[in-house]
């Protein structure tokens, strides 16, 4: 199996919808993640999802590092109406050198989708601290990787 529209984390590939947000989101966590670091964001466009989905979650899980998909692409479609918009893929790092390195390994490809395949951004994620008035910080040169600084109390 391959991350399709129908699941972008698949069980086969460790992924598995538990705690909170299990609606939203299938979780790929190889160990606790991090209480406080950057937290990165994918956001494609609903069509582009599934491209995307193929192209990043393997390299995340070739870092190990602690990430969550939504479900599917219903779902995907249906979070775009959330204050949770924008956040397809949530990576947590646990501070600015892993971040640097899920950048390093995921924006090549994304950039050359973007530029070459006509991937399109999706919604850009808000943060939570501003009520959701104040975007998060492209990262990564593809226009579709966003970050924030998190704490233990984030939730999102």
């Amino acid at each position: 199996m391959i991350e399709s529209n129908d699941s972008f984390g698949p069980v086969e590939f460790g992924y598995y919808p538990v705690g909170a947000g299990s609606y939203w989101y299938t979780k790929w966590y190889p160990y606790d993640p991090p209480h406080r670091g950057f937290k990165i964001h994918v956001s494609p466009k609903p069509q582009d999802a599934e491209i995307v989905a193929r192209s990043v979650l393997p390299k995340l899980r070739e870092l190990s590092v602690c990430h969550k998909v939504v479900r599917d692409l219903k779902i995907y479609m249906e979070q775009m109406a959330t204050l949770q918009r924008g956040k397809f893929i949530t990576v947590y790092t646990d501070g600015a050198n892993q971040g640097q390195r899920v950048l390093d390994k995921i924006s090549p490809e994304l950039r050359d989708l973007r530029l070459f395949g006509g991937l399109l951004r999706g919604l850009a994620p808000t943060t939570r601290e501003s009520n959701h008035r104040e975007y998060e910080i492209a990262v990564g040169g593809s226009d579709l990787v966003f970050t924030r600084w998190y704490e233990p109390t984030d939730q999102d």
